[in-house]
């Protein structure tokens, strides 16, 4: 299930967000902070649909990437912007950006509250951490907090995340990097001051030259412009006096899920993936879990990768088995940076299992490489971003003319004949 629909352009509320939920408590007194987006367009409340979303390293509060000098190229790509950039492509949808618990050194996000990983993130899985569950508990626990929220403090805050977003300098990431931050490999050493000493790297060079030379490859990529049918520009006018109309029937721990792991943020869905084999193979009555499992519609892999040498991708045959059970619709979105780096052929061979043995199994996954043209680069790797929520709406584009036209063809059919003599 994909959000959106194709037709002209409409301007959204202010009020659609992003803002933030500090500290949401989840499984036995975790807390994540949350940034959140409404939805833009009111559906069926029975249909109402989350997309959870998990960044990769250095994307964080625009705040705290601004102070640092590794992540300040990426600024385009802060969390809230990245919410904004969601809630684009699922218009219909609740979009759910879970910040990382810890941010080790400003730059590699640690997912410790999903899965367990060193001081780069890379990641340890087990059969169990409870990642599933602190996803429920951080749901129910969204809902509450956003029901109580009163309506004049969602708009104190939206206006000020949106100050501080507009305020950070929007670099696209073309200007001169110390050091390619996601290829680091999982010892990194610290000196006394607390400052990161990475190892050097001859390529460094070549990658920020590179950089530059492709800057170019976001003019075929088509900018964050929102496509509207009428009956949905008909929709946001309506609700043009209601802002908060999206309050009345939060219950995203009841939602369908869309699930979306990006860079780093991939090993929460890896985690994911042992955790539905546990539940499934070990505590198949948990009625609690399994509940939650078949809500999960769609996951989505964006370019995943972190600084370990293994375990990028599932390639356990039994897991992909249990993946494949669920029928969860499977969607990878790649890059060359991540599945054409020789200096990392394991990423490769890995994803090649992962999808080649989910589509013998029958399992429904789709794969999409962007951008297999241009130079392996960190400014690519980024723009998958920009791409995936392209096909997003380019598919939702279709879906509409699909529907548009069996709507005639039904007429058509319909319609009484009228002889003309």
């Amino acid at each position: 299930m994909l959000g959106g629909a194709a037709g002209r352009f409409c301007t959204p509320s202010s009020v659609a967000g992003p803002f933030r939920l500090c500290a949401v408590t989840g499984f036995q007194n975790r807390t994540n902070d949350i940034v959140y987006c409404p939805p833009l367009i009111r559906g069926n409340d029975e249909e109402s649909t989350a997309v959870v979303y998990f960044g990769g390293d250095v994307q964080d509060f625009p705040e705290s990437m601004e102070t640092n000098r590794d992540s300040r190229g990426y600024m385009k790509y802060n969390l809230e912007s990245t919410a904004a950039l969601l809630r684009n492509g699922f218009p219909r949808f609740h979009i759910i950006v879970i910040r990382p618990v810890r941010m080790e050194f400003k730059t590699f996000s640690c997912f410790d509250n999903f899965v367990r990983g060193n001081n780069a993130g890379v990641p340890d899985h087990t059969p169990m951490n409870h990642a599933l569950q602190h996803l429920e508990k951080l749901l129910q626990n969204i809902s509450i907090r956003l029901k109580s929220l009163p309506d004049n403090e969602i708009v104190a805050q939206v206006a000020s995340t949106s100050s501080a977003s507009n305020s950070a300098p929007n670099n696209d990431g073309s200007q001169d990097m110390d050091i390619d931050i996601l290829q680091v490999q999982d010892t990194v050493t610290v000196h006394a001051e607390d400052a990161m000493v990475f190892p050097c790297r001859e390529e460094t060079n070549n990658v920020i030259t590179s950089i530059h030379s492709n800057a170019s490859a976001t003019n075929d990529i088509i900018q964050n412009n929102i496509h509207f049918s009428s009956a949905d520009c008909q929709n946001l006018q309506m609700n043009k006096n209601n802002h908060m109309w999206w309050k009345d029937n939060v219950n995203l721990d009841k939602s369908k899920l869309i699930l979306i792991g990006f860079s780093k943020g991939c090993v929460v869905l890896n985690q994911f993936i042992y955790e539905f084999h546990y539940l499934k193979t070990l505590t198949p009555d948990d009625s609690t879990m399994i509940r939650l499992l078949s809500r999960i519609r769609e996951m989505y892999w964006l370019d995943g990768g972190h600084g370990g040498q293994k375990n990028t991708w599932i390639t356990s045959r039994s897991l992909l088995e249990t993946l494949t059970r669920l029928g969860i619709n499977i969607h990878v979105h790649v890059t060359p940076y991540q599945v054409q780096d020789d200096r990392r052929p394991w990423i490769r061979k890995e994803e090649k299992i992962f999808t080649d043995m989910l589509r013998r199994l029958g399992a429904p996954v789709t794969r999409q490489l962007h951008f297999d043209s241009t130079a392996a680069n960190l400014f690519t790797h980024f723009e998958v971003l920009q791409a995936f929520c392209q096909h997003i709406q380019m598919h939702n584009q279709q879906q509409h003319q699909m529907q548009g036209q069996q709507q005639q063809q039904h007429r058509t059919i319909t319609d009484p004949v009228n002889d003309v003599k």
